[in-house]
């Protein structure tokens, strides 16, 4: 059985007329006893792997054979009874395994099997004939996988994703169009191959879908990178969870941010509701009727026992009378897992004229907006240097030395020397390296959201 928990760190304190509240919430999830959720998802579990099968695959051969190679590795890390299936994406996305079902009337469908010895071979020999051909156009490699979802009702869906090139054979707004029918469906992780791909174009797809993304600079590299998403998605248990954020009267989520262990915002997918009775019923009602109680549900996908997530929340609130006795509830905060809601605490806030009291930072808060300002940091900063602007891009990556010296975020900071000489990491004092190499840049791009936790106690 999964049990969660739930903190929030915040200061309480806010100076006379101020309406914003600002908390860091820590969500856990551990194995507990038969009183908590249960670890078996209704449909067990779900794993499709989309492999790029254009043609740029086949420049050179080293990588159509290292994705066989890597697919048939994730393959052996199915559990056995997980439902699983390969698709080849190109111009157009097609089953390789298991055979879409013709059906009575003719019409193909696809399908899944369910892993074993027998499937798991089988499914490698299929692998093992993959040749590489054609277009870009993932928007169908995604349809395809979220039709394959379908028919799995109720399971944990999980989808790994493979290309070393962008979307070039089709138009974004379909890729666009086909994310919004994915949303929901299932979550995907992505990896970019090689330095060809296009960081935005993934990590829009991750991002909207609850995934990560990802580079794998050479062939040598992707057996174990394969095998360690593949376990990683082995190792969740429970499926379909939500948390909820309960606004007073008059009070609003300004955004909804993951921070940890990657800085994700979720404000853009927030489903608005409103509960309806005491027996837990919901109701749709729109973003915005403001003058009733108004709960925001934000989808965090599956999660594994033993997994620890911070949220970054941001609200707004009427602002009170001063004085300790006049403190509210900005907003209430619950994990709900498939419906159910299984724990619930308080933001709060209160006024106060002291200012030793309102200025106050919380450790947490601290830690955490600097984690993001870092991210930020970053891509400001190699944007600026792909313009041509060294100016800026000194300013920036320097800022994001310090910011990662001052969180000890070692892995940050070793990406950052690829790129800049740290000459003082306290002051932020950097030079730009003229001989960054393509790889070392994207690198850095993609793995700039990558958190660290405090190492100490947060209030």
């Amino acid at each position: 059985m999964t049990t969660f928990s739930a903190a929030a760190h915040q200061n309480v304190f806010l100076p006379r007329g101020s309406s914003a509240v600002d908390a860091i919430l820590s969500i856990s999830a551990q194995e507990g006893d038969a009183s908590g959720w249960s670890t078996v998802a209704l449909g067990g579990s779900v794993e499709v792997i989309m492999v790029d099968c254009s043609g740029s695959m086949t420049f050179p051969s080293s990588k159509i054979e290292a994705a066989r190679t890597a697919t048939g590795k994730a393959i052996d890390r199915l559990r056995d009874g997980t439902w699983f299936a390969i698709i080849a994406g190109s111009t157009q996305a097609r089953m390789i395994y298991p055979e879409p079902d013709p059906g009575a009337d003719g019409f193909a469908r696809p399908q899944l099997a369910a892993a074993s010895t027998a499937t798991r071979a089988a499914a490698k020999q299929a692998v093992g004939k993959l040749q590489a051909g054609g277009g870009t156009a993932i928007s169908t490699w995604l349809g395809l996988a979220r039709q394959v979802f379908e028919t799995r009702p109720g399971a944990i869906r999980h989808a790994l994703l493979l290309t070393d090139g962008r979307n070039e054979s089709e138009e974004a707004a379909r890729l666009t169009a086909e994310l919004e029918r994915c949303l929901g469906a299932f979550q995907c992780d992505c990896r970019g191959f090689g330095t060809n791909w296009d960081r935005a174009e993934l990590q829009g797809i991750s991002d909207t879908l609850l995934g990560t993304t990802d580079i794998i600079p050479n062939a040598s590299e992707m057996d174990a990178e394969f095998e360690a998403i593949i376990q990683q998605a082995m190792s969740k248990r429970v499926g379909s969870v939500f948390i909820s954020v309960l606004t007073p009267v008059g009070g609003q989520v300004r955004f909804f941010k993951q921070v940890a262990p990657e800085v994700l915002d979720l404000s853009a997918l927030a489903v608005w509701q409103q509960p309806v009775g005491p027996n837990g019923r919901w109701e749709v009602v729109t973003k915005t009727d403001s003058m009733r109680p108004m709960i925001n549900l934000y989808p965090t996908g599956a999660w594994a026992d033993g997994e620890d997530r911070e949220y970054h929340i941001g609200l707004t609130v009427p602002p009170q009378t001063v004085g300790p006795e006049y403190e509210v509830r900005a907003g209430r905060i619950g994990v709900l897992v498939d419906g159910t809601m299984v724990t619930q605490i308080p933001v709060r806030a209160a006024w106060s004229d002291d200012v030793e009291v309102t200025t106050r930072i919380n450790p947490a808060l601290a830690h955490f907006t600097g984690q993001e300002d870092l991210a930020r940091s970053i891509a400001e900063g190699l944007a600026a240097r792909r313009a041509g602007d060294y100016q800026t891009a000194t300013q920036r990556l320097g800022h994001a030395a310090s910011l990662a010296h001052a969180a000890g975020n070692r892995d940050t900071t070793r990406l950052l020397l690829r790129v800049v000489e740290i000459e003082d990491p306290e002051r932020g004092t950097v030079r730009l390296k003229t001989d960054v190499s393509k790889e070392d840049e994207m690198t850095l791009d993609t793995r700039s959201r990558r958190t660290v936790r405090l190492n100490r106690t947060y209030d």
